[in-house]
């Protein structure tokens, strides 16, 4: 692999992109989370179901205010103007009295990418968990 300062750039754009994910995620803003993806991006959370477009995608995050979100250090691979990642995520349930926050499920984020005028977006975002769904939403309160 060559460390090109493109890549390094690109590399830290997709960093950035996943940090700014997880706290517009935290703070349930579905706009400002949807703008993250592509016009004609999806999210799908496997066993359940996926979310096409801007508009779907802002409605599923705001219902997350509830959950705190944790991704660890990704694998990026990057081909011109697209990408793939694969990175390990934690939720974190936060009760709305902030008295407490309990661990919800671990998995993984399985992403293809791409490049827009505006930056790198997500395209495609798999969120493929550990533990069982009805148990996560249980916990979630969803």
């Amino acid at each position: 692999m060559t460390l090109d300062v493109q890549f390094l750039s690109d590399y830290i754009e997709i960093r950035r992109l996943n940090a700014l994910y997880n706290r517009l995620a935290d703070d349930g803003d579905g706009d400002a989370y949807a703008q993250l993806y592509t016009e004609d991006g999806e999210f799908h959370i496997v066993g359940n179901q996926t979310y096409c477009g801007r508009e779907e995608i802002a409605a599923a995050a705001a219902a997350t205010s509830v959950t705190i979100h944790v991704t660890t250090e990704p694998e990026i691979e990057i081909d011109g103007d697209s990408a793939a990642q694969r990175v390990r995520m934690l939720s974190v349930y936060r009760g709305e009295d902030l008295s407490k926050n309990e661990f919800v499920a671990s998995g993984w984020y399985i992403d293809q990418l791409k490049r827009t005028p505006e930056g790198w977006r997500y395209f495609r975002r798999c969120a493929d968990l550990d533990l069982d769904l009805t148990a996560v939403f249980e916990k979630m309160s969803i």
